[in-house]
């Protein structure tokens, strides 16, 4: 995704002429740190189990089935529901630390569906009954009465702690679910000693969240595409309409796992740059058959439209495959900027815009997202601030652009989500917010274009102007400057100060000359998905708050 490496952030300071992004990014990282160091989940001894009233206990299963398990159809639900309202349930939740775990997981979802939960781990009463499951983990990885309940269980609390609230958590919990598929051979055409048709629901429901994770992450996924001959099974419940959740999510899954194989693994990286090229190509083909092969509401290319969708869960659907769809669009148009950047062209021209276009949809679909614990954290907040990223970007290299006007109004879209997230649950994002970079973009912007207007040279060129001048507590040189040495490359740092002295000329005179150009930065540095280069700050896990370490035993 499009978060900011150090180069580009030095290059980003350079053009700003103060530190305010530094600082920014800075304080919201320290924010990350600091909301995990103290909000830290800590395995512990198995608790007691929780016992919820039987009539909040049936609400929270029912809210679980009708509006979460569509979204991932591993359980059976008859013979769960026999289990959870069975006259045997307290002996269950004593005896079976599978069962207790799935079903205080279940518990959990529910409730938080129904009754909202916190940004904050470990607050909230969707918590109480989650920290009785995750406590029971160590078990789970022990010898068992039925691996097929462990699987179930760990299934079940990977999926509840994807969302916002655990990130940590969740990619453990998928990678143990993920290993423990292929270890019970779930991924076979043929599976003899379980439920056959539900073992392969299971694997398919792991496998979209292992490879959605792996995206966000960039790694390869646990689950080779040479090793998986089991079929996707038919699934009432996950089917809305024409769409079949369970066969679209597996085919976008494949499509992932090749677009990894063939851009960004570690071979794909040192093959030539046409044949890279070639391959973006086909996987952009593939990523478009794929999209259109979805029914009208669920048409990425579409206005987004909560009318259309007959449930909340098909709502759901809709802004998930979407919001996939655009980051991995996004992702590819980069790519191929970075292949490209020595020799611009008319293409180019069109993968810039492309890439504006979708992160611009990201944003306007923001709109319909829901200030919920529950949702992905990846669909709240990871793809949104990749989305602000690269408007940013365009806005503060194109200045004098006819679209960055338009640019500037969806950072002020993209303020409001941010801002309304905040409100919702106070003290879950950082002081310093995503909303603050609208104001940075929309000052640059209008200081920058009065000062052309009042120091034009004689060519009504503004080689001479310089952006506005930085405040006194952001000691940085304005760009058309020399630029204070960075401490981090002092052995070029005069080579460096001249080179971005006459790159700052050039991107100022193509701005203002150039107006119908658009120009997006290519960084060497930057972290294309894949690569073994990371950015300084990962602001993945500003969305995280969770912090998962061992605690000594009590006394």
């Amino acid at each position: 995704m499009a978060f900011f490496s150090e180069s580009h952030i030095r290059s980003l300071t350079t053009i700003l002429g103060h530190t305010r992004l530094r600082d920014l990014l800075e304080g919201m990282g320290q924010h990350m740190h600091q909301h995990v160091h103290d909000a830290g989940i800590r395995f512990r001894s198995p608790e007691s189990p929780v016992y919820a009233a039987p009539d909040d206990a049936a609400r929270y299963i029912a809210a679980y089935f009708e509006a979460l398990h569509p979204l991932s159809p591993f359980l059976d639900r008859t013979k769960f529901e026999q289990q959870a309202f069975g006259p045997r349930l307290a002996e269950l939740l004593v005896e079976s630390a599978p069962f207790s775990a799935l079903y205080h997981t279940i518990l959990a979802s529910g409730c938080q569906y129904t009754e909202g939960g916190s940004f904050k781990p470990g607050q909230g009463k969707a918590w109480k009954y989650f920290q009785v499951a995750l406590g029971l983990f160590p078990n789970l990885l022990g010898p068992s009465e039925g691996l097929f309940n462990v699987q179930q269980a760990l299934t079940a609390m990977a999926l509840f702690a994807t969302s916002f609230s655990c990130v940590q958590i969740g990619e453990t919990l998928i990678s143990e679910a993920a290993r423990m598929v292929q270890v019970l051979g779930y991924n076979a055409a043929y599976v003899l000693t379980e439920d056959e048709k539900l073992c392969h629901r299971v694997f398919w429901v792991i496998y979209w969240q292992e490879q959605v994770t792996c995206f966000f992450r960039g790694r390869a996924s646990m689950i080779p595409e040479y090793d998986i001959g089991c079929p996707v099974p038919d699934v009432p419940e996950a089917v809305v309409g024409q769409l079949d959740w369970l066969l679209t999510t597996a085919r976008l899954g494949r499509l992932m796992s090749r677009m990894y194989e063939r851009l960004f693994s570690v071979s794909a990286v040192q093959m030539p740059k046409v044949e890279r090229l070639a391959a973006i190509s086909s996987i952009s083909a593939e990523l478009e058959a794929w999209a259109s092969s979805l029914g009208p509401e669920f048409q990425p290319s579409q206005p987004f439209r909560s009318a259309n969708f007959s449930n909340p869960c098909a709502h759901e659907m809709g802004l998930q495959l979407r919001s996939i769809y655009h980051a991995l669009l996004m992702t590819l148009c980069r790519l191929r900027i970075h292949l490209t950047a020595a020799q611009p062209s008319e293409p180019d021209q069109e993968t810039k815009r492309q890439l504006m276009e979708t992160a611009r949809a990201v944003i306007f679909d923001c709109r319909h997202i829901d200030h919920e614990a529950h949702v992905p954290v990846w669909e709240l907040g990871i793809v949104p601030i990749s989305a602000v990223f690269v408007i940013f970007d365009f806005v503060i290299h194109n200045p004098f652009h006819a679209e960055t006007n338009t640019n500037l109004a969806y950072l002020d879209i993209a303020a409001g989500f941010f801002s309304r997230w905040e409100v919702s649950n106070k003290g879950s994002l950082p002081p310093s917010t995503p909303a603050e970079f609208s104001h940075i973009a929309r000052e640059f912007v209008q200081n920058l274009r009065a000062r052309s207007q009042q120091q034009p040279d004689a060519s009504g060129s503004i080689t001479g102007s310089t952006p506005h001048r930085p405040r006194s507590d952001h000691n940085v040189q304005p760009l058309a400057s020399q630029p204070a040495p960075d401490p981090q490359s002092a052995d070029d740092s005069s080579h460096t100060a001249n080179d971005e002295s006459v790159s700052l000329t050039e991107y100022l005179n193509t701005s203002a000359t150039n107006p119908d150009h658009l120009f997006y930065p290519e960084d060497p540095l930057q972290p294309i998905l894949g690569t073994s280069m990371f950015p300084t700050m990962d602001l993945a896990f500003m969305f995280n708050a969770a912090l998962w370490s061992p605690q000594p035993p009590g006394p």
